[in-house]
């Protein structure tokens, strides 16, 4: 364990669910909650420094958040949110309000694109985030199981753009786009990247569809053909400095749910494909005891070609390592919780290291309080 630091209790340590965005040589941490977003700057040794807050009403969708860099990488953080229209009845808007720290206030919301009247808000997904470089953000946004692709933007300062909105699995018949569903971001090394998943209908299968973007808007797109169902629309997936690409979830086979890994190769000729290895049922329900206790996976990571995944779990997040046909290789990491009560895991995975923050509640005697943690999680080649 390279870092493990407990945050100062603060109304940004307090909040249950919150983003950890890389940013430069920092992160930026924000979260939502009491009407407010909040948000500060992460050092690499854990410090949070620079907490702020602005206001703003519950959203029909989101928020979800990205960073831009106005002066100096990752000092504007980007709220993004759907909410009812304010110009046409029955619509609902995609706005983003930008603050720049040390400014007196946010900017004034700019709407980004506008949803038509009888959208079902239940529909609409949003995935967003930035650029390593903490110069550029990103949004993507859709409604799942429809015949409508994904649209995303690139957002430089102050997230002001005229740039057209790109699309994602696009189709020029509308009835062959795909019904994807489970946007959200994901890791390669620009940051600016986000996946899909969407049905292999013949084979009762899914497949993994992600883009990567780099600052100038280029982007490369990949599908990951998987032998099992991705179940409850969480996938976590990551380069590895081998060039491979891991996946990690919860997976459907049959009537067996498991946490499953999968690994892309690249192909010896780029001009050929490569190939996806689907690894099932790698830690069945039942060592959890059913599926309704099965954890989510929170991140998936590289350790010298070894599987690394960490696991949400309410009692302490675990770490569980396999070799690449998912064999254990080492014991399971638990990470600390005083009374085994502990949050949803926020993740950032780097070359070297995987950087997480999760709350722990504490209760002594009458009195329950919550406290942050932040952790580096070194992936080291070779065990100890």
């Amino acid at each position: 364990m390279g870092v493990d630091t407990t945050f100062a209790d603060s109304p940004l340590a307090q909040l249950q669910n919150v983003s950890l965005i890389r940013a430069g040589g920092s992160f930026i941490l924000a979260g939502y909650g009491g009407a407010q977003v909040r948000w500060g700057r992460v050092a690499l040794d854990g410090t949070l420094t620079q907490e702020t807050s602005f206001a703003m009403a519950q959203p029909v969708v989101g928020p979800v958040f990205a960073a831009t860099k106005k002066t100096n990488p990752g000092d504007q953080l980007v709220a993004l949110a759907v909410v009812k229209s304010s110009t046409i009845t029955g619509a609902y808007d995609l706005t983003t309000t930008v603050e720049t720290l040390g400014a007196a206030a946010p900017a004034v919301p700019i709407v980004l694109a506008t949803l038509p009247p009888g959208t079902d808000p239940t529909t609409v997904q949003l995935a967003a985030g930035a650029a390593a470089s903490g110069n550029v953000g990103y949004i993507a946004w859709g409604l799942r199981g429809t015949d409508i692709p994904i649209s995303y933007l690139l957002l430089p300062a102050d997230a002001i753009t005229a740039a057209v909105p790109s699309k994602f699995l696009e189709n020029s018949v509308p009835a062959n786009v795909p019904a994807w569903d489970c946007l959200a971001p994901q890791g390669r090394s620009t940051g600016l990247s986000f996946g899909a998943v969407t049905p292999n209908t013949d084979y009762g299968t899914s497949e993994f569809q992600t883009v990567e973007i780099d600052e100038s808007g280029a982007s490369v797109y990949m599908t990951y053909q998987l032998t099992v169902a991705v179940a409850n629309c969480r996938i976590v997936a990551t380069p590895t400095p081998a060039g491979s690409y891991f996946m990690a979830f919860q997976g459907l086979e049959g009537t067996t749910t498991a946490i499953d890994f999968a690994t892309y190769y690249p192909p010896p000729d780029p001009t050929q494909n490569g190939t996806v290895t689907t690894q099932a049922p790698v830690l069945p329900s039942t060592l959890f005891g059913g599926t309704l206790a099965l954890p989510q996976p929170a991140w998936v990571s590289s350790a010298g070609g070894d599987v690394v995944i960490g696991l949400t779990e309410s009692s302490g997040p675990e770490v569980v390592r396999f070799a690449y046909n998912a064999v254990p290789h080492g014991s399971t990491l638990k990470l600390r919780s005083v009374d085994g009560d502990t949050g949803p895991v926020a993740a950032w995975v780097g070359d070297d290291a995987v950087y997480a923050t999760y709350t722990d509640r504490v209760t002594s005697g009458s009195v329950t309080s919550t406290k942050r943690y932040f952790m580096r999680i070194d992936s080291l080649a070779s065990l100890p």
